[in-house]
Parts: C-alpha cells; sequence; structure tokens
C-alpha cells in the first residue's frame, strides 16, 4: 500500500464545518436556558383550593388608567364591546377615574 506523506491534518474547509456545528450546538443552548429562565421570572399561577370559586374566563379586567389617553381607549373599548348594554359599573369606574384628572 502506498503512504501519503502530504496530509497535513484538517483543511480549512473541515474546521470551519466543525466551528459552524459547535457554533450551532451553543446557540441552541444560550436560547433554551434563556427562555428557561424567562419563564422562572413570570409569576407563577395561584394553585385555586376547593373553597375558592373558579376563575371565570372571557371576564375582561379593568384596565391601568395613568393617562387622559388611556382613559379614552378604555371608554372607545368599551363603546365597542357592546354598545346597546350600559354597564353602570364600568362606566361609574370610568368616571371615578376621569374626575381625578
Amino acid at each position: 500500500m502506498k503512504k501519503l506523506n502530504n496530509q497535513q491534518g484538517f483543511s480549512i474547509v473541515e474546521a470551519s464545518l466543525i466551528i459552524l456545528v459547535i457554533a450551532l450546538l451553543a446557540a441552541s443552548g444560550w436560547f433554551v436556558y434563556n427562555r428557561q429562565q424567562n419563564s422562572k421570572t413570570v409569576a407563577p399561577t395561584p394553585t385555586s383550593s376547593s373553597t375558592e370559586s373558579p376563575v371565570a374566563t372571557g371576564v375582561a379586567t379593568s384596565p391601568n388608567i395613568s393617562t387622559v389617553a388611556d382613559l379614552d381607549r378604555a371608554s372607545a373599548a368599551l363603546d365597542q364591546t357592546d354598545p346597546t348594554a350600559s354597564n353602570s359599573s364600568d362606566t361609574s369606574l370610568l368616571n371615578n377615574q376621569l374626575s381625578a384628572f
């Protein structure tokens, strides 16, 4: 068998492919690590006991209003939800917050 004396190790293409694979593994590991860390920072959902009533779904919560523009958007959202219904509790909340300005 003939012995080749001109072999000098990895070619530049092979070395760059190895670096690329290592970089892809590192990037995917970093992505998964950050995703896990971000999910830990979200507040855990409270567990309900048997004495508590179940959480209603589809119920709108009170908007966080800090400016007049927020109040206008909240009022417009209430008007768009059901224009025929007059929900006095929502209207009174908005009027109370409007009087604070």
